[in-house]
């Protein structure tokens, strides 16, 4: 693995392992009498156990005992000669553990994807001691890298390999220690304290999404999906927008054609139905006049869901805009980049061929772009100022049509009416660079003096319809 290119000296090697990497390996298994030195002791080397295999060559940790030495760590740990027994059950260490989970992707691609498939124990550290561990914060720590562990395996089917642990992290990230949690109310375990564990998930689905044809993720992925989306916790819902544009990308490549106008049709469905609280149907809605705003009281409600459903089509809006300045397309994969192995993983945001683009252009035109038009009367002020953005980052050429600028024009209009200083993004740069960041449709900093809510900033003026 490239990991592993640029060896230090076979001389310098092998000195070190003659006289220190015995110690280190003792480390994990420390006994002084002392519990709080030994577990001192196996913290020190689960932190340095990741230099340590990339120092002497992850296909030679088996020999070098640095396999042991991991296992070691994670197994349970007491003083057998006690004779009571009571210290032999003891979990190991916390901190060892919540260490080796934030560390142990790394270790994966170190070792390269021939020798993990084949080693049963490692694999069975992830699932069982780490996936699967009852402490949130080893659960935290493996799933901010889980795409990069998954990533570190071969494709295909069978123990060892990607599509074998779908359904595993399917069923453990929708259980109830993790998107489960969210239901959970009570004064001992309230949902908020969660988030930060379903907020993780939301950050890796993008890279999980583009490691698996279209057909799992569909089966095992889009729910995970569909349930951060409609998280309780604003931050989670943003977070999980951007895999919107990475999960059309990925179903658009289906084998079938068919089967790729279904996938997508499908999500497109699911974000009018939960996002737009039935727009539709609301006669309010289509009336092109400013004055019936007020009278829009039964959208109310779901407010957020509208700018939620805004920041969606500005992240598609915002892949079709990569590397736009590029007239040759050069960015996306050529033939000599395919074959290469997977390392680093394939970027989820990386420039789309002219198929793809043109793919893109039809989903927003033709489905995304008609009911976020229709906000254009909303009655609460930020949906109408979160719609502005959203179009500010549509591509030129859809920009530019009639419809789009006529609506765009007087948006526009009624900003520049509200006493909000030079906060709001209202030239095309200024708007591109605040989408940039993971929380979806952002102006620059507020000034102390302002509020923000739900990512937008909130003024006097503003909070009136």
């Amino acid at each position: 693995p490239p990991l592993m290119m640029g060896r230090p000296d076979p001389e310098d090697l092998k000195s070190i392992r003659a006289t220190l990497l015995q110690p280190f390996s003792a480390m994990a298994t420390c006994q002084t009498g002392e519990e709080t030195t030994d577990a001192e002791m196996r913290v020190y080397c689960a932190y340095s156990l990741p230099a340590v295999i990339l120092l002497f060559g992850g296909s030679n940790w088996e020999r070098d005992g640095l396999k042991s030495c991991f296992l070691d760590l994670i197994r349970k740990v007491g003083n057998g000669s006690d004779g009571d027994g009571g210290d032999s059950n003891s979990p190991p260490p916390l901190p060892v553990k919540r260490c080796l989970a934030s560390s142990v992707h790394a270790v994966a691609h170190m070792l390269g994807p021939e020798i993990v498939s084949r080693d049963k124990e490692f694999l069975a550290s992830f699932e069982v001691s780490f996936l699967s561990d009852s402490d949130e914060a080893i659960r935290l720590n493996m799933l901010k890298n889980l795409a990069s562990f998954i990533g570190s395996l071969p494709p295909g089917d069978g123990v060892g390999h990607r599509n074998y642990y779908l359904p595993i992290i399917h069923s453990t990230i929708m259980g109830e220690d993790v998107l489960g949690a969210a239901k959970i109310r009570s004064a001992s375990n309230p949902g908020v304290l969660n988030w930060r564990q379903r907020d993780a998930v939301a950050r890796v689905m993008p890279d999980l999404i583009v490691l698996y044809d279209a057909a799992l993720v569909r089966e095992y992925l889009w729910p995970i999906l569909k349930t951060l989306l409609s998280d309780s916790v604003s931050i989670v819902r943003e977070d999980a927008g951007w895999s919107i544009p990475v999960i059309l990308r990925k179903y658009a490549k289906a084998t079938r054609e068919t089967d790729a106008n279904v996938f997508i049709k499908e999500v497109i469905e699911w974000l009018k139905e939960t996002h737009l609280d039935d727009v539709d149907d609301n006669p309010l809605v289509r009336k092109s006049t400013r004055h019936r705003k007020k009278q829009m009281v039964a959208s109310e409600g779901a407010f957020s869901k509208r700018q939620g459903y805004c920041r969606i089509l500005a992240a598609v809006a915002l892949v079709m805009r990569m590397d736009e300045n590029n007239s040759n397309n050069a960015g996306f994969l050529n033939e000599s980049r395919k074959k290469e192995a997977p390392y680093p993983p394939i970027d989820p945001f990386g420039p789309l061929s002219p198929s793809e683009r043109d793919r893109f252009r039809s989903i927003v035109v033709d489905d995304l772009l008609p009911p976020a038009l229709e906000m254009t009367v909303d009655c609460v002020a930020n949906v109408r100022l979160t719609l502005t953005k959203c179009l500010k980052m549509l591509p030129v050429d859809i920009r530019k049509e009639s419809h789009v600028e006529e609506v765009l024009s007087t948006l526009e209009e009624e900003l520049m009416t509200w006493d909000v200083g030079n906060t709001l993004p209202l030239n095309d740069a200024a708007s591109a660079m605040g989408a940039g960041g993971s929380g979806g449709v952002n102006s620059s900093d507020p000034p102390a003096t302002q509020r923000m809510v739900d990512g937008v900033i909130m003024t006097p003026t503003m909070s009136a319809c």
